[in-house]
Formats: C-alpha cells, sequence, structure tokens
C-alpha cells in the first residue's frame, strides 16, 4: 500500500513540476504585463514548494514500504 501512495505522491510532484515550468516561462516573458509576471512567480514559487512536499512524502513512504 506504501508503494501505491509513494506511487501517487510522485505523480503529484511531477504535476506540480509542470506546473512550475509554465509558471516560469510565463514570469520571464517580457510580452506579458510586469504584474502578471510577478503573479505568475508568485505561483511557481509556491507549486515548488508544493512539489518539493510531494517528494518528500513519496521519499518517506518508498523507505517505509522498503523497511517493512
Amino acid at each position: 500500500m506504501d508503494a501505491i501512495k509513494a506511487g501517487i505522491e510522485k505523480t503529484k510532484e511531477a504535476t506540480e513540476e509542470k506546473k512550475v515550468d509554465t509558471k516560469l516561462q510565463k514570469s520571464t516573458d517580457p510580452n506579458v504585463k510586469p504584474s502578471e509576471r510577478m503573479d505568475a512567480q508568485f505561483e511557481a514559487d509556491k507549486a515548488a514548494a508544493k512539489a518539493a512536499e510531494h517528494h518528500s512524502k513519496a521519499e518517506q513512504l518508498k523507505n517505509k514500504h522498503a523497511h517493512s
């Protein structure tokens, strides 16, 4: 069961990382208004934090499964 949960967390991590990439592209695009670029950077940082959280959970579950 822990292996399945770890896989789910890895999927969530990948989804958040994709959001980070998209938001970072928008935050550096000179054709986008500065206020939208700032919002995109904030959203990218928030998504990166979530991705790190999911990565941590996935590693904990993977280790728990390996040592069970």
